[in-house]
């Protein structure tokens, strides 16, 4: 049964965030993402590939190596009109590739990637797959936790009727803090690195992945 919504499983729903062996392949019609309209096929939900960089190569054309979820390691070849070169300073091992209705694309060295023609469909995301999954996971239990907040550096809780209020980071909008103290001390202890993941898993969380009325674009 397909999924309507994103859920509070985010990133770890293998449907609207699949490993490379799920992606649909270009010349066939794979019903869990097409789906066939009166004059063409069409999209039925929206996905994204997510892949954490190991390496690249290609001095004429950007090819990315990349490993999935499941660890598989795959070639994005960039066939943007820069090809590629634009992104080269954001190219990191360890940074993750986020592609947008990636499919399995057969290069002509025989073997089988992922093929980007536009630009706007691919985002490099400059912290690790590993804490892009760790966030989407911590945004799931605060969606789904009806307790208070605590503070995200000293642990303490948020007491309204005792007048202990929060604050929440201004960039991701999801760690809380008792005061600029511990703001300061959460971003040396690892929370700089954090704060990039949250933003992403939250713009996936704002979209509804499970209905396509439009593509999305980074």
């Amino acid at each position: 049964m397909l999924e309507t919504k994103t859920s509070d499983s985010l990133l770890r729903n293998n449907v609207n965030f699949p490993t490379f062996s799920d992606l649909p392949h270009e010349y066939h019609v794979d019903p869990t993402y097409y789906v066939e309209g009166p004059y063409r096929i069409v999209p039925r939900q929206h996905w994204c590939f997510l892949g954490e960089i190991v390496g690249s190569y290609g001095l004429f054309r950007v090819l990315l190596r990349v490993k999935d979820k499941c660890g598989q390691v795959v070639t994005i070849g960039l066939y943007t009109d820069d090809r590629g070169h634009t992104l080269t300073p954001q190219i990191k091992p360890g940074h993750t590739v986020a592609v947008l209705y990636g499919e399995q694309h057969s290069f002509l060295d025989m073997t089988v990637g992922i093929r980007v023609e536009e630009p706007s469909i691919i985002k490099i995301i400059p912290c690790s797959l590993e804490q892009l999954l760790k966030a989407s996971d911590d945004v799931a239990a605060c969606n789904s936790n009806t307790q208070s907040r605590c503070c995200g550096s000293c642990g303490k809780e948020e007491n309204t009727s005792h007048n202990t209020h929060l604050l929440l980071c201004s960039r991701c909008k999801q760690t809380s803090y008792c005061g600029e103290a511990c703001q300061k001390q959460a971003w040396v202890d690892g929370h700089k690195a954090d704060c990039k993941a949250l933003v992403w898993v939250q713009w996936c969380a704002a979209r509804n992945w499970g209905v396509f009325d439009g593509y999305f674009n980074f």
